[in-house]
């Protein structure tokens, strides 16, 4: 993104102090300019305000226990079928809860946020927060620790209230996984959708498909393909495991927090082309350069023109070829290259979009180190 913004449980128009001296990254991200604390003013609150009273309405009908019981059993299903059970997201909220309680749910960090007792908002989503730990107790303990029922509540309601201040403000609200298949569950079932569309919604977003884009209709399917060219990284990592165990955490995390950095910088060229499409013809044009990469990329790593293996199909055709050994460490796939020296070619041939493209590959096909 070209600009991020992180909104506070409570204030309007926070400053770092409000967001207390922890999470460590958090306040690294800010210190380095790559994002910054959401501030609305008194007109965009009261929009904000508003929005938020029509969520809370349905959030306190029955739809909104309806959309809470469904976001569980959806979760559920996919952790069924999921191939890599570490991919199984009632179990990530499960450690997420217990490690908020003993880790976040401290001084300096969430309660410095958030100063109640239970370390949930003093306000209606709030209080429908532990009303629903009450209704949905059980359904609730398959993703959360005993104890911590209100808690995951709370904070799949907080991500109605910051969608809500985001809005205000004309900007896109981008949840982690808990909070964004409880806000699509929600949204869908607000409007009317059944159950069974809701969940193949959500299977799509969890990835059940092989892609993103075989899920999506004919006529989206490149608007689809755009959307995954947006996801970091492109093709590289951001450590590597040699460096794992080498810093303090402030230094580790200003480290990763630099590379973040140096990506955005280097991806600059390829978001404004992104960003630019709007009409067919501008998907066409940047799909050429994309594919003129691709068929420069053959020919100087030494591939062959005809006959590709399996890996190397997905590795030249799928742009995010990163996989994920161990959670955390991500991590590209190795393939053998016949590859000659490139040098200067790579920084002085095509539009900046396949310039960077270029790096991008041959640095993950180095990195690899086969």
């Amino acid at each position: 993104m070209s600009k991020v913004w992180v909104a506070h449980p409570v204030h309007a128009a926070p400053v770092p102090e409000h967001f207390g001296s922890k999470p460590y990254l958090l306040r690294a991200l800010a210190d380095a300019g790559l994002l910054h604390p959401l501030h609305l003013d008194a007109v965009e609150m009261d929009a904000a305000h508003a929005a938020e009273d029509s969520a809370l309405r349905d959030l306190q009908s029955w739809q909104g226990n309806k959309s809470l019981a469904q976001f569980i059993e959806q979760a559920l299903i996919c952790d069924d079928v999921q191939p890599w059970a570490g991919n199984s997201l009632s179990k990530r909220v499960q450690d997420w809860s217990t490690f908020q309680a003993a880790n976040v749910r401290v001084p300096g960090h969430h309660d410095d946020r958030i100063t109640t007792s239970d370390g949930i908002e003093d306000d209606p989503f709030g209080a429908w927060a532990r009303a629903a730990s009450i209704v949905l107790r059980g359904p609730l303990q398959s993703m959360a620790q005993p104890g911590e029922e209100p808690y995951v509540a709370a904070t799949l309601a907080r991500g109605l209230k910051y969608r809500c201040r985001a809005d205000a403000v004309r900007l896109s609200y981008q949840a982690h996984p808990m909070r964004r298949d409880f806000l699509l569950t929600f949204d869908l079932t607000r409007e009317g959708a059944s159950e069974r569309v809701v969940l193949d919604v959500i299977k799509a977003i969890r990835g059940i498909h092989r892609s993103l884009a075989t899920a999506a209709s004919e006529s989206d399917t490149h608007r689809v393909q755009l959307l995954e060219l947006e996801l970091p990284l492109l093709g590289g990592r951001l450590w590597g495991a040699d460096e794992v165990g080498n810093l303090g955490e402030g230094e580790w995390i200003d480290l990763i927090v630099s590379r973040i950095a140096d990506y955005r910088e280097r991806a600059a060229d390829l978001r404004r082309a992104v960003a630019r499409c709007v009409t067919d013809e501008d998907y066409l044009r940047l799909a050429r350069d994309i594919d003129g990469a691709k068929r420069q990329l053959l020919e100087r790593l030494g591939l062959r023109r005809v006959a590709l293996s399996a890996v190397e199909e997905d590795l030249v055709n799928g742009v995010a070829s990163v996989a994920e050994s161990v959670p955390g460490v991500p991590k590209v796939s190795g393939i053998w290259l016949g590859a000659r020296t490139v040098g200067k070619q790579l920084s002085s041939t095509g539009t900046p979009v396949q310039r960077f493209l270029y790096k991008e590959f041959f640095r993950a096909w180095k990195r690899a180190g086969r």
